[in-house]
């Protein structure tokens, strides 16, 4: 769980921000490089989503960030894997969204997110 722990930035700005909670869980706050803020949108009443719920998965190799209410099935994932990049190969977070069969979640605020690219640690 501690190699998840710290502040993490992709190359378009995007911050990352993961803090511990308890034994398996974290707390996650996504900082939009656009507004330098958590993302707002009528998703989460208009209001900032910072410190998003986090569980580690079975292997406990990636994140689950629940980006609503526990259980909507909208999420943010973050593998914890090496990435073999010519300039800075390490550790990097690899994010995806994902979403419950036959919702719209990502549709409709995946954007909020973008791009999905790797996560590098800049502090911990």
């Amino acid at each position: 769980m501690e190699r998840f722990i710290g502040i993490w930035k992709n190359n378009d700005g995007n911050i990352l921000e993961i803090k511990s909670y308890n034994k398996k869980s974290l707390i996650v706050t996504f900082v939009s490089e656009k507004t330098g803020k958590p993302v707002i949108s009528d998703y989460y009443q208009w209001k900032e989503s910072g410190e998003k719920y986090a569980e580690l998965d079975y292997y406990e190799s990636s994140l689950e960030v629940e980006l609503g209410v526990k259980g909507s099935g909208f999420q943010l994932s973050l593998l914890f894997d090496w990435i073999n990049l010519k300039k800075n190969p390490g550790y990097k977070l690899a994010p995806g969204l994902s979403q419950n069969m036959g919702d719209t979640f990502t549709d409709k605020y995946g954007h909020l997110f973008e791009p999905l690219d790797y996560y590098e640690r800049i502090d911990k």
